[in-house]
């Protein structure tokens, strides 16, 4: 049984971790766009509209029970196939509406993701206690401010947990792009350990990339978190006159 080379990893390390900056980008796109329309999902929940609520719920149990790797698969091997059928002309084949590795894997991550963001979203609003609301309406503030200066810094403090697990939820499931032929930090892992089989020391070092990046970027909304509460409890005063009844429940 060969021994594990530590000499394979200090020859290919800076290889495999060249393919780091397309696993960022794969990331940061999809995290855009999942949360933009899991924002849009999440309004049409939170405001409750009639009918398009029913197509939300529905898409929102659909990306909750869709694995990843299936998704990946059915927007690059399937989607040319149907988008043929459905409006290819005579002389179309299917490669004509393929989309591209990069394109697939975006598009994939956010279908799914954003279902999860609607969730997390909804339920941060959903813990803002509606008297708050009713009690910055009674003292006159607009919704913007409202919104700005009460809601957001709570919803935000208490959604974000739950973002976060999301987000390194939605870093590790970059690892299955490799799949429809993304390189990234597994396809060169593969690449690098095909040369001479060393395919435990290539994983191992795909390993310590990804708890390192994930270590990190939960420390870093874990940092945003307290700022946000820490922002919260120091402007519950200043958004509330007071001379208001309000305020002086506040004060106490």
């Amino acid at each position: 049984m060969a021994m594990f080379s530590l000499d394979f990893i200090r020859d290919n390390f800076t290889f495999i971790l060249s393919a780091l900056p397309v696993t960022l980008l794969i990331t940061v796109l999809s995290l855009i766009f999942s949360t933009l329309a899991g924002g849009v999902l999440a309004w049409v929940l939170i405001r409750n509209v009639p009918y398009v609520k029913y197509l939300v719920r529905a898409f929102i149990s659909f990306g909750r029970s869709v694995p990843m790797l299936v998704m990946l698969y059915f927007v690059f091997y399937v989607w040319p196939w149907i988008a043929a059928g459905l409006f290819g002309g005579p002389q179309d084949n299917m490669y004509h509406y393929k989309l591209s590795p990069l394109v697939a894997a975006v598009t994939a991550l956010s279908l799914i993701f954003s279902a999860y963001f609607a969730e997390t979203f909804r339920a941060g609003w959903n813990a803002v206690d509606k008297g708050q609301r009713e009690a910055a309406w009674s003292i006159g503030l607009s919704g913007f401010t409202q919104f700005r200066r009460i809601i957001f810094p709570q919803a935000a403090g208490s959604a974000l947990p739950n973002f976060t697990s999301v987000l390194i939820d939605l870093i590790k499931d970059t690892s299955l792009v490799y799949t429809i032929t993304v390189i990234d930090l597994m396809a060169k892992a593969n690449i690098a350990a095909a040369r001479g089989f060393h395919f435990v020391e290539a994983y191992c070092v795909v390993l310590v990339i990804y708890i390192v990046l994930c270590l990190a970027i939960a420390r870093a909304l874990r940092s945003v978190e307290r700022f946000l509460r820490a922002r919260w409890q120091g402007n519950v005063k200043k958004s509330v006159p007071r001379l208001s009844f309000w305020g002086r429940y506040f004060e106490k």
